[in-house]
């Protein structure tokens, strides 16, 4: 190796947290014996090697120290990761597992398990959508297909492509983001699984919606923010207001709603209001054959969506108090 890549593998030595399991693993194994001292030296020099060999395969710019050590430090969590997922998160078995094994078998193991969360994010992203069914026979003017994600939805997607994460807990409906950072635990690729989960569950609960109804051409979409919150409020409406399956709104119908099922007193939605529209999908869904799964998944998001409402609705009603008093 040249002068500089050994200066990399002597970097390298040094680059990893102690927050990672890898070097929680270690540091017991150092503790109780097991790793000795020798097996210890073997450990940094073959991480040191797996770090250079990531810099050679995916860095642009071999004189920028910043991109150099994001590769480093690459290599160590894919280690950490394999390592943790092969020890099932137990640091006793994990570190007989270091004891026996190369350091590089956590490394391929910790990259597959990174690679099949990418592969799985891409193959949700592609699926969570409505296209309309060849047998309807829609106008023109009606939209050919609806994503069922938001713009915080969007986010995470792409921060998953570039194996990262802007989540700290997987949420029913992401409502808010935090800077994208390094994927470095299983905890971290649980959380993205967990929240693609909730992703298939709202795709069977847009899918159970009639197709014909929701592609009718009287139905407008927003332009711009939280589509799948704005067609299930729709619904919402529709279903106190008419009894009925729809999704056109109107600022009429917006505001028979708020008279009649907003508590201004309290600031919500009114409890009977808010237990019929509850109990209203959890027998829908039943009613066309979906599982438990997916019924408590819809429950939880018309739950999100009714404290959405409750937002809009006290902001409305401050606006309208103001003008009252204004006038």
């Amino acid at each position: 190796m040249t002068k500089n890549s050994e200066g990399i593998e002597n970097g390298a030595v040094i680059q990893y947290s102690n927050r990672l399991f890898f070097a929680q693993t270690l540091a017991l194994g150092q503790k109780t014996g097991e790793i000795t001292p020798e097996r210890t030296d073997e450990i940094h020099k073959d991480t040191a090697v797996l770090s250079h060999k990531l810099i050679t395969i995916r860095a642009d710019d071999f004189t920028s120290s910043t991109a150099i050590r994001r590769h480093i430090q690459e290599a160590f969590a894919l280690t950490s990761i394999g390592l943790e997922y092969a020890g099932e998160g137990k640091l006793d078995k994990s570190v007989l597992l270091l004891k026996k094994n190369r350091t590089i078998k956590f490394f391929q193991i910790g990259n597959t398990v990174v690679e099949n969360l990418v592969t799985r994010s891409k193959l949700t992203l592609m699926a969570s959508k409505l296209t309309v069914p060849e047998q309807a026979l829609l106008p023109d003017t009606a939209p050919e297909e609806i994503q069922i994600y938001n713009d915080w939805e969007r986010e995470f997607f792409d921060s998953i492509l570039q194996r990262k994460l802007v989540i700290d807990a997987d949420q029913v409906a992401v409502d808010q983001v935090s800077s994208p950072r390094p994927l470095t635990s299983f905890e971290d690729i649980e959380i993205a699984n967990r929240q693609l989960d909730n992703f298939e569950l709202r795709l069977s609960y847009f899918q159970a919606l009639p197709p014909e109804k929701v592609f009718a051409p009287e139905y407008h979409y927003p332009l711009n923010g939280d589509l799948p919150l704005h067609i299930t409020k729709s619904l919402m409406v529709n279903v106190i207001l008419y009894r009925e399956i729809d999704f056109h709104l109107t600022p009429e119908d917006w505001g028979n709603f708020h008279d009649i099922a907003f508590d201004t007193e309290h600031k919500t939605i009114k409890k009977d209001t808010h237990d019929r529209l509850l109990d209203w999908i959890e027998h829908y869904l039943k009613s066309v054959g979906h599982a438990a799964e997916v019924r408590q998944y819809a429950v939880d998001y018309w739950r999100h969506c009714i404290q959405q409402i409750e937002k809009e609705l006290n902001n409305k009603h401050k606006d309208f108090a103001a003008a009252s008093m204004n006038s």
